[in-house]
């Protein structure tokens, strides 16, 4: 089954590999016109040329953030999304830390984090700025 997104526009968060890439992919395969988002410019910018060498007529543009700062986590991300009529919010936090020997404070501050990370692109995307 196809569905045609011709004219729309989706945010995929944590989009520049993986899971994230492949679901963007499959929404350019449908006609929508893709926001990339990674934590550099330089992985953003490789996922857009490969999304568009993958995708033939793909449109791409960039949204780069570290979800993970709560300082930081509308800047890059939020500012470049006006007008999305689809979010997918794929991305999430977990460093490179034995999952057994996480401790307890370790672990409330990657549940905190995840909840910025979630919310952080709804607020953005959402019409009047999430108000």
């Amino acid at each position: 089954m196809k569905i045609d997104l011709a004219g729309k526009v989706a945010l995929v968060t944590a989009s520049t590999a993986g899971i994230g890439f492949a679901i963007a992919k499959g929404l350019a395969e449908s006609g929508a016109e893709i926001i990339l988002n990674g934590r550099s410019e330089q992985s953003v910018n490789a996922a857009i040329a490969r999304l568009q060498n993958e995708v033939s007529g793909a449109k791409a543009r960039p949204a780069i953030a570290d979800l993970s700062g709560r300082r930081r986590r509308s800047a890059g991300c939020c500012g470049a999304v006006n007008g999305v009529d689809i979010l997918v919010n794929n991305a999430g936090i977990y460093g490179p830390q034995d999952f057994y020997a996480t401790d307890d404070a370790t672990w409330e501050q990657l549940l905190a984090d995840q909840r910025h990370v979630r919310r952080t692109p709804v607020t953005g995307a959402a019409p009047g700025d999430g108000q």
